[in-house]
C-alpha cells in the first residue's frame, strides 16, 4: 500500500463497511444516491482502465493493522467545523445553518472587548421565523414524540454494551495501571442518550477521584499513554485527541461493540457526581427527564447540549418546589464528597421526606412551562439579568451580585465560590475564572465556577429566545 493510495485505501474501506450495513435484498434509493453511486462506479471504471495491475509488495500484516487502526467510522457524520456527531438529514441542515448564521455575526462589526450581559434588554431580540425543520416537530403529538424519544433513550440507558465497554477499557488498561476504575457519566448513563449518543467515561487511572494533586504523572502524560496502549490493541481506534479544552479528552470507537464511540477523561469524578444527581432528580420527577428528552429533540441545532437542557429543567422545577436545590441536599456534613475544592456529595430524600408532590403534567404543558419561564415575557425569571443555579434553587441570584466589590453580595452559601472568585482574581486564563457577563449563565451545581452555557453567543442567544416565544405559542394553540 503506497502513500498514494492509503488515503483511497481508507475510504473504500469505509464505504464496504457502510454497504454492510444495509439489509440485503430489495430496497428504495433516491435519485441523488442513485446518481452519485453511478457517477462513482463511472469514475472506478475510467481509474481501472487508465490502471496497470502491479503486486502488492508491503508487508501484509502491516497492511491489515492500518486498515484496523486507521479505517473511517462508515455510519459516522461529523461536521468539519466543530466536530459535531449527526445522523439525519434535517438536524444536518440545520446545524449548516447555524454555523452559516455564526460566520455571518463574525464578519460583521467586531464585538466590544469585554460586552457586559447582565442588565435587562442585554440581549437583542430577534424577528426570526421557526425553521422548517422546528415548525415540523412542534406539529407532531407531544405524547406521541415523546413516547417513542423515551423508548430509544430506556436502550440505550440499558444497553448492556455500555458495561461490557468498561470492562474492555479496564481489561486493556490494568496491566499498566493496576489501580485503574473506569466510571461511566452523560446522556447515556442518566436516560437521555440518543443511539448517536457517545458514552462519556472518567479514566480513574491513579486513585483521583477527588482531584490530582497527587497523581505521579500530568494529565497530557496520561492522555499520551493511554493512546499507545489503546493503539496496540485491536479493539480501539483513536479518533482524536482534545488537549486544547477546560477538560481535556481521548476520543475513541470500540471495534468490538458496534463502534460505540466513547469519550474519555481522566481529570477528577465531577462529572460523574453530576451524572449521579441528574439520576437522583430524575428518579424523584420522572416528567423531568422526558422533558429534557423532548427539549433535546425541539432543540435540532444544538445551540443547547444535552447537560445544560437537564439543568435548566431541573432549575425549573427548583422554583416550582417540585425538586430540592442542591444546598438543600448538602445541609448535613456527613454527605461531603470534596473534589478539587467543590462539594460533590448530596442527601436523597425520598419526595415524601422533601414535603413535595410528584408532578404528573402532560409533556405539552411541561415543555410551555419551560418556554414562557425562559422567555422575554417570563413572569418569574430572566436570562438576562439572572443566574441559572440549581445549586440555590428558587432564591435569586443576580449576575450583577458579582461585580460587587469583594463579591460581597454574593450568598453566604456560595462561600466556597466567593473564596475560589478571590484566589483568582488576578488569573489571565479564562478557563479558571467564573464567566459570569454572559448572555446566558448556567451555573453547575457542584463546580459553581462552571458557566455551563458560557459558549453561547450573543446571536445565537437571541434566536434561541425568540425560539422560546414561538414555540410557547404553537404549543398554546394546540391545547
Amino acid at each position: 500500500m503506497s502513500n498514494q493510495y492509503l488515503a483511497t485505501n481508507l475510504l473504500l474501506e469505509a464505504l464496504t463497511r457502510n454497504l454492510d450495513t444495509y439489509d440485503p435484498g430489495p430496497k428504495n434509493i433516491d435519485t441523488f444516491t442513485l446518481t452519485q453511486i453511478e457517477t462513482l462506479m463511472e469514475k472506478f471504471q475510467l481509474f481501472l482502465n487508465d490502471s496497470t495491475h502491479v503486486s502488492f509488495e508491503d508487508d501484509e500484516q502491516n497492511r491489515d493493522k492500518i486498515m484496523m487502526h486507521f479505517y473511517q467510522q462508515p455510519n459516522v457524520v461529523r461536521c468539519r467545523s466543530c466536530n459535531k456527531c449527526l445522523n439525519e438529514y434535517g438536524a444536518v441542515i440545520d446545524h449548516i445553518k447555524l454555523h452559516e448564521r455564526q460566520k455571518e455575526q463574525e464578519e460583521k462589526e467586531s464585538k466590544p472587548i469585554n460586552p457586559n450581559f447582565t442588565k435587562k434588554n442585554c440581549i437583542p431580540r430577534s424577528n426570526e421565523k421557526l425553521s422548517k425543520s422546528m415548525r415540523k416537530f412542534l406539529s407532531k403529538n407531544p405524547t406521541t414524540v415523546i413516547d417513542e424519544v423515551i423508548a430509544e433513550c430506556d436502550y440505550v440507558e440499558h444497553d448492556i454494551d455500555n458495561a461490557r465497554v468498561l470492562l474492555d477499557l479496564e481489561g486493556c488498561l490494568t496491566q499498566y495501571y493496576p489501580s485503574v476504575k473506569c466510571y461511566p457519566f452523560g446522556s447515556r448513563t442518566v436516560g437521555t442518550g440518543s443511539l448517536s449518543s457517545d458514552l462519556d467515561v472518567f479514566v480513574d487511572l491513579y486513585n483521583v477521584y477527588l482531584g490530582r494533586n497527587d497523581a505521579p504523572e500530568t494529565l497530557m502524560e496520561s492522555i499520551g499513554k493511554i493512546e499507545h496502549i489503546l493503539k496496540i490493541t485491536k479493539e480501539w481506534t483513536i479518533d482524536e485527541i482534545i488537549l486544547n479544552a477546560r477538560v481535556p479528552l481521548l476520543r475513541i470507537t470500540s471495534i468490538n461493540y458496534d463502534h460505540l464511540h466513547c469519550d474519555l477523561t481522566f481529570s477528577n469524578g465531577l462529572a460523574h457526581r453530576n451524572s449521579l444527581l441528574l439520576r437522583y432528580m430524575f428518579s424523584l420527577q420522572p416528567m423531568a427527564r422526558k422533558l429534557v428528552c423532548y427539549l433535546k429533540n425541539w432543540n435540532r441545532e444544538s445551540c443547547l447540549n444535552s447537560y445544560t437542557l437537564s439543568l435548566m429543567v431541573i432549575f425549573l422545577y427548583q422554583c416550582y418546589n417540585l425538586l430540592p436545590s442542591v444546598a438543600q441536599l448538602q445541609e448535613d456534613s456527613r454527605h461531603d464528597i470534596i473534589i478539587d475544592g467543590w462539594n460533590a456529595g448530596f442527601a436523597t430524600p425520598t419526595l415524601e421526606k422533601l414535603n413535595m408532590k410528584l408532578c404528573e403534567s402532560s409533556i405539552s404543558s411541561l415543555a410551555r412551562m419551560f418556554f414562557e419561564f425562559y422567555s422575554f415575557e417570563g413572569k418569574h425569571f430572566s436570562m438576562e439579568t439572572r443566574v441559572v443555579c440549581p445549586f440555590l434553587g428558587p432564591r435569586v441570584l443576580l449576575k450583577s451580585f458579582f461585580d460587587s466589590p469583594n463579591y460581597e453580595n454574593v450568598p453566604t452559601q456560595m462561600g466556597r465560590l466567593k473564596r475560589y472568585m478571590q484566589e483568582h482574581q488576578a488569573d489571565t486564563n479564562t478557563r479558571n475564572l467564573f464567566v459570569y457577563r454572559k448572555p446566558f449563565v448556567v451555573q453547575d451545581p457542584f463546580e459553581h465556577s462552571h458557566n455551563v452555557a458560557k459558549a453561547v453567543p450573543v446571536e445565537v442567544a437571541a434566536r434561541i429566545m425568540r425560539s422560546f416565544e414561538l414555540s410557547m405559542q404553537s404549543i398554546c394553540v394546540k391545547e
